[in-house]
């Protein structure tokens, strides 16, 4: 999906991001420290997934 457009994959990512910093918040009401756990590793995996996204978009080459 990154190599054809890595600005929509970015987008999409971080609408997981925040997604998933609701649920973080919601396991930190609830006491839920499993949860919490779950949904900050899921956080980090996805901000690391928009790091490769980046680094590939910055050296692709570029069209003549």
């Amino acid at each position: 999906m990154s190599n054809s457009n890595p600005t929509a994959e970015i987008s999409g990512l971080q609408i997981c991001i925040v997604n998933t910093d609701a649920q973080i918040d919601a396991a930190l009401d609830n006491g839920d420290r499993r949860a919490f756990r779950v949904w900050c590793l899921r956080r980090a995996s996805l901000i690391a997934r928009v790091e490769r996204v980046l680094v590939e978009a910055a050296t692709m080459p570029q069209a003549a």
